[in-house]
Order: structure tokens, then sequence, then C-alpha cells
């Protein structure tokens, strides 16, 4: 197999004028860094302006709250979008959770919450996710540009926290919004000596199609609402 591959690439060097086969590819030399330089300097204000525009373009709802309100926050977004006693509520394990009593808190006014527990295992897990009406989740970082969230599937995170559940609600930190996926992917390459999760999510609003004859439908294979919390 190895010999196949050396020689598949030295015909295709030699094909490309090269006597050997470069060790990496060359670094691309782009005639501008524009990526570099959208927003650049922007404030956080003006950042959160943005992404919220954005975030409202693709259907998103976005609501503002400080730290010590987001259980009530949360309560509110969840009685404007998932219909009382439709099921479940599933929260990834944040520390975020723990810290403000947010499932307890949720328990009083909507019954059953259950947070995404690594010891059930993953059937289970999504076992539930399946019935869940909300799912919960926080948001690595936030893009203005494209009024976008990223998100880690991690072992307290499972993809199917925020794609099985009719409705998801991200919980962003204010300070977490960032520009681009330029910026997303400068993030990612600083975190590659600590490892990565599974999975990066980049989720742009609820699940869409305009396939047929350019209308769009909302809801085609995931969430059927999407919010976003940014928490400062």
């Amino acid at each position: 197999m190895d010999d196949n591959k050396t020689a598949f690439l030295h015909r295709i060097s030699n094909c490309l004028g090269r006597t050997t086969v470069p060790q990496a590819p060359p670094v691309l030399q782009l005639p501008n860094d524009v990526q570099h330089h959208y927003l650049h300097g922007a404030s956080a204000e003006e950042l959160l302006k943005i992404f919220c525009s954005n975030a409202v373009a693709a259907g998103t709802e976005v609501h503002e709250c400080s730290a010590a309100t987001l259980n009530e926050t949360i309560i509110e977004v969840i009685g404007r979008l998932a219909e009382r006693g439709a099921g479940p509520i599933l929260l990834a394990d944040e520390p975020l959770w723990q810290e403000h009593k947010t499932a307890e808190a949720l328990q009083k006014v909507y019954g059953q919450v259950q947070l995404w527990e690594i010891d059930l295992g993953c059937k289970d897990n999504i076992d539930f996710a399946e019935k869940a009406a909300v799912g919960i989740a926080v948001a690595e970082l936030a893009l203005a540009e494209t009024g976008t969230v990223m998100v880690f599937s991690e072992k307290g995170c499972g993809r199917s926290v925020t794609l099985l559940p009719k409705t998801t609600v991200f919980v962003i930190a204010r300070e977490n919004i960032r520009p681009r996926l330029t910026q997303a992917m400068e993030y990612i390459q600083e975190r590659l000596s600590a490892g990565l999760p599974s999975s990066i999510n980049f989720v742009s609003g609820a699940s869409s199609t305009s396939d047929i004859e350019l209308v769009r439908v909302q809801g085609v294979h995931g969430p059927v609402r999407i919010a976003y919390i940014v928490v400062s």
C-alpha cells in the first residue's frame, strides 16, 4: 500500500514539474487577508449587534440577560417556544447549570429535567434525547458574521442534546462572540494541544431546506425551533 501511495505521489509531482515529493504542502499565498481584517477592532457591543441581526434574519430568536437572571430567561424562552407538557428537558452537563442551580429551577416549572449523564451510556442518553421537548447547551463560541454558534460534542454534551429535541436553546457568553469563521478556526488551532472533541458543530439556526421551488421550510432534519440566550 505504501509503495503504491509513493508511486502515485511521485507521478503527480512529475506531472507538476517537480523532481521530488514535498514533505508538506506549500503555504497558500493569498492576494489579501481580508478574512483577518473583517470586523477587526469591533467592540463587544458591535459584535453583539451584528450577531443578533444575522441570527434573527435566519429565523432564530435572540434574548439577552445577565448571569443573575439566566434561569428566569431560560424558563421564559422555553415557555415561548415549547408546548407545556410536550416532553422533558435535557441539559448538557455544564458547570454553569450547577453554579446557577438551573436544573432545580426548571424542575419547579416544567417537571422532568435530566442532565446528559456520562455514566448512563450513549444509548440511554440518546433515548432520553429522543423524548425530550427541549435541549439546552452552552455554545463554545458565537460568530457575528453569520449568526452562528459553535458547539463542542464532548462527554457531557453529546450531539443528541442539540439535534434530537424539537426545540434547542443555546446559551452564549457575550465575551465569546467572535467576528467570523476565521477566528473560530484560530480558536480550534489553539485547542489542538489539549485535544479536540469528537465533533465540532456549527449551527446557524433551525434545520431548513429550500430545495423545492426555493420555498424555505424549517424543521426538516433537526430542531424545529432554536433560540440563543446571550449572557453578560
